[in-house]
Order: C-alpha cells, then sequence, then structure tokens
C-alpha cells in the first residue's frame, strides 16, 4: 500500500512516525505531510524524524488558526505542490476536522480514498459550532474508515454527531486502534510484578507535562487526603513545565516532588521506584504512560470517560475515577493497596496488547478493509 499521512502535528510527536516505520518495515510504503505556522520551528528531539519520508511547511500565520477555511487553503496548496495525490492508494487524516477536511477535497479532486482518525481535540474545537458539526458528519460519511484511539470518544462521538439514520453504516467502519507504547518498554517489560512490602508506605508517580489539563493539583490533593488517614504518601512529578501557575500550584504541597522531563532510560528507574501511576487528566486522546507504567508491574488510576478508560474492567489493572474527586482518588488508591499482589501482575501480562507488532496489525488490517471500501 501506499499510504500518505497527514497531520499537522507530526512534528511535534514520535507515535506518528513509529507507526510508518513500523508499516515500511512490512513492505507498505508511507510519507507524511506535516504543516506549521511561521515561525513554529522544530525542537531538537524531533528533528532525527523530520527527513525525506516528510515533507513539513511553515505556510500558515497565527491569525489563521482562527480562520479555518484560510489556512485550510494554504495547506491544501502545499499539499499539492510536494505530491502527487494519484500516487498514492490511502490518505491517513490523524485529525477529524484540519486534516480531514483537507482528505476529503483531496478525494474529491484525485479520487483517492482516505480514513480518519479521531482525536479527543476533535470533539473540543470548532466542531461545537452547528457549521462544523454538519462538516464533521460529512468527512465520516465520506471516509472509508474511522478510527477511534478510545472507546470513550467513539461512544461521546456516536452520541453527539452521528445521525441515527446513518449509525450502522457509521459503526461499520469504525475500530477502537489504540497507540502502541515504545519500543523501549516492550523491551524492558518487568520480568515479575512489584511487591508493596509496607501498605502504609504509598510512592505515587505522575508523568506529564506541567499543565492544567493534566489536573495534577487535583492529583496533589489527593495524596494530601491519604497522608490524612496515615499513610506515609508521596507524588512525584516528571515533566515539562508548560505553565508556571499549575507548577506552583503542586509545589505548594509538602506531599509532592517535582523532577523535570527525563528521557526514558533514566525515566524507566523511577517507575520502578513508585507503586502506583497516578494521572487524573481533563482531557486524554490515549495516554501511553499509562502502559509505559503497566510494563513495570505498576497499578494505574486514570480518568472516567476519557482515552484509557474502557481498555479493561475496572479493578482488574487499577481503576478509573472522576478527574475532579480527590477523595474518590484517594479511595481507589485504598482499593489498589489492599489488592495490589492481584493487580500488579495484571498489569504487566496486559501491557503486552499495546507491544507495536499487535496494534500495527491491527492498524494494516484496518486500511486493507478501507481500501476495499474505497
Amino acid at each position: 500500500m501506499n499510504i500518505l499521512y497527514l497531520c499537522t502535528f507530526y512534528h511535534r510527536a514520535l507515535l506518528f512516525r513509529q507507526q510508518m516505520d513500523s508499516l515500511i518495515s512490512r513492505g507498505h510504503n508511507v510519507r507524511a505531510f506535516s504543516s506549521a505556522k511561521y515561525g513554529e520551528g522544530i525542537a531538537e528531539k524531533f528533528r532525527p524524524i523530520m527527513d525525506g519520508l516528510v515533507v513539513h511547511k511553515e505556510c500558515w500565520n497565527k491569525y489563521d488558526r482562527m480562520l479555518f477555511f484560510p489556512r485550510q487553503w494554504k495547506i491544501e496548496k502545499e499539499l499539492e505542490k510536494a505530491y502527487d495525490l494519484k500516487d498514492f492508494d490511502l490518505i491517513h487524516s490523524h485529525l477529524l476536522l484540519s486534516s480531514g477536511y483537507t482528505a476529503l477535497r483531496m478525494k474529491k479532486k484525485y479520487r483517492v480514498p482516505y480514513v480518519v482518525s479521531v482525536r479527543v481535540t476533535d470533539l473540543t474545537g470548532f466542531i461545537r459550532l452547528p457549521y462544523f458539526k454538519r462538516m464533521a458528519v460529512k468527512i465520516v460519511k465520506e471516509a472509508s474508515g474511522i478510527i477511534f484511539l478510545s472507546a470513550c470518544h467513539k461512544e461521546e462521538f456516536t452520541k453527539k454527531f452521528v445521525p441515527a439514520e446513518y449509525l450502522d453504516e457509521f459503526n461499520s467502519k469504525c475500530e477502537v486502534i489504540s497507540n502502541c507504547v515504545e519500543p523501549f518498554w516492550e523491551e524492558n517489560t518487568a520480568n515479575s510484578p512489584k511487591v508493596m512490602k509496607d501498605k502504609k508506605k504509598v510512592r505515587l508517580l505522575a508523568v506529564a507535562k506541567i499543565r492544567p489539563i493534566k489536573n495534577l493539583t487535583v492529583a496533589a490533593q489527593a495524596v494530601d487526603i491519604l497522608k490524612n488517614r496515615g499513610y506515609d504518601a508521596k507524588l512525584t512529578v516528571v515533566g515539562e513545565v508548560q505553565d508556571n501557575e499549575e507548577y506552583e500550584r503542586i509545589k505548594a504541597y509538602s506531599c509532592v516532588d517535582v523532577l523535570p522531563f527525563k528521557k526514558k532510560e533514566e525515566l524507566i528507574d523511577i517507575y520502578k521506584e513508585n507503586d502506583i501511576f497516578l494521572l487524573p487528566s481533563v482531557n486524554e486522546t490515549f495516554g501511553r504512560a499509562y502502559v509505559e507504567a503497566m510494563t513495570q508491574g505498576l497499578p494505574v488510576i486514570y480518568t472516567q470517560g476519557q482515552g484509557f478508560d474502557k481498555n479493561f474492567p475496572d479493578g482488574e489493572v487499577g481503576y478509573s475515577v472522576p478527574c475532579d474527586a480527590p477523595e474518590t482518588i484517594a479511595d481507589r488508591t485504598e482499593e489498589i493497596i489492599k489488592r495490589y499482589d492481584e493487580i500488579s501482575p495484571k498489569c504487566i501480562e496486559n501491557s503486552k496488547l499495546f507491544y507495536e507488532n499487535v496494534i500495527i496489525d491491527k492498524l494494516e488490517s484496518f486500511y486493507k478493509k478501507a481500501l476495499k471500501r474505497g
């Protein structure tokens, strides 16, 4: 298959390149088109993926961000300069509206079928406006396949945006396919489960960019509640500070330690030093950090109705919680502590469901079915 990835944030995420490389290793030809606003630049850690497999164009300004169609026209113009669209069998749009609209236009112009991924940001932006709601429905109707990274987001999208008369056709094209964990975590999956020797001493870990959407203040409140219940409880937060106010809020708790961003080779030792992974994000498309924690035997606490929820029954690898309920988070932490010896082994075993070959098998099959529809 000749596949073109459309992604306005390819240059800010490594997971797309991981998919591309894996598909290429199976004999497929995969290329990417990435667009950005003028002057955005490429962070050093992403430079290795900006090679001959991707065309990256800075082609719109800060005002275009709020003006949907002028930005889309500029992106479309650069895309058509970069590639002969007739060379591709399939286009994969990694956003519903921005890239999805471009994919729809390319289908009409060049008769190339497309599939579209729906992310959490697609459910919170332009789509709330009536015109864009109708556009979203048109994009998924014309798509040959639709991917959701989370069963929760599929349910939400279906309930809010899919007309009843289109429901059967919509469901026939949909699949829930999660992100795969990085090969490093596959190769370094723990050989044995963790053991909590002292049930009154609990070490919790959050790995995330420090910004309000990650809800680390609520995580800190929950750990503070555990301390008031008599636990020797501590929360370690590892991540880049992107919001100074949020950083100051969590630093105000004596039970919280904050560490800067760590490379995975350092991070794995931090996972091993902790007992439970806690990240009650307000919004989350998927959350690969939960799977990273599971590979090391850490039970996970995640947000109800967001990306990681419904991958497993509640209580199997951890618990879902309301994002704004520190008391409930503290209660679920205590449940994990009681059942730790039962949950930790299941975390390691279930983390294998997110290994690269497992996920790419699903993705490859999805593409083949989409091509038949297309």
